[in-house]
């Protein structure tokens, strides 16, 4: 069985139960196409393999934490603006959860702690709120992502208390940032392919009028 390090995220759909028992299968099922159309873009954006999806929610797997929580910040953001302009009962709120560690891969499906840590980590998590473990903070760019403890929780099955974090601040203001500081590191990256290719030039004129004059 192959094993690997990934970020595991659970996002779920807040008060499923009841809207299933309030709303009518056809608004319901509405309310999923929107739920899915706004999560499904954001997950593909950060690289996010999804897993399964579990009713309301979804387990998605990435190879970076930091895009795991980038995410889910989007995701939150982007639900926060659906919410502004929908009727009260076509609001949505999700709840998610982060966490990392090594996992089993077996038949597109994954096993492991990380995996069940972050399911229990759902449970508890706020909507509109991200969580995620002691394990993603470390792992995680901290200067894209401000955070901030939450507390030591004990798991179901866990062993040991799990460091819990969740997200800081507005979500639009730390994705304009991120978005800032891309753009600033693309307009590096292109001075210094400009110097580059330009030291090159001078080198092969020079080595040109070496050998040919």
């Amino acid at each position: 069985m192959e094993t690997k390090t990934l970020a595991i995220m659970f996002a779920d759909l807040a008060g499923y139960t009841a809207r299933t028992s309030q709303s009518s299968r056809t608004n319901f099922i509405q309310l999923l196409d929107t739920y899915e159309q706004i999560v499904l873009p954001v997950f593909a954006e950060f690289n996010g393999k999804i897993v399964k999806k579990l009713g309301d929610g979804f387990l998605v797997s990435f190879e970076s934490p930091t895009n795991a929580v980038l995410c889910g910040i989007k995701i939150q953001n982007e639900l926060f603006i659906h919410n502004q302009n929908a009727r009260k009962d076509e609001g949505l709120a999700v709840r998610i959860a982060v966490s990392m560690g090594e996992v089993h891969l077996r038949d597109d499906d994954v096993y492991g702690e990380a995996v069940n840590i972050a399911s229990r980590l759902e449970k508890i998590a706020k909507p509109n709120d991200v969580y995620f473990t002691q394990a993603v903070y470390i792992a995680m760019n901290k200067a894209e992502i401000p955070s901030v403890l939450v507390g030591a929780r004990t798991f179901k099955g866990v062993p040991l208390k799990v460091r819990v974090f969740k997200v800081f601040g507005e979500y639009s203001k730390i994705l304009i940032r991120r978005r800032k500081r891309r753009q600033v590191m693309a307009g590096t990256a292109r001075v210094i392919i400009f110097i580059v290719l330009a030291i090159a030039a001078i080198i092969g004129l020079i080595a040109y009028l070496y050998f040919f004059y």
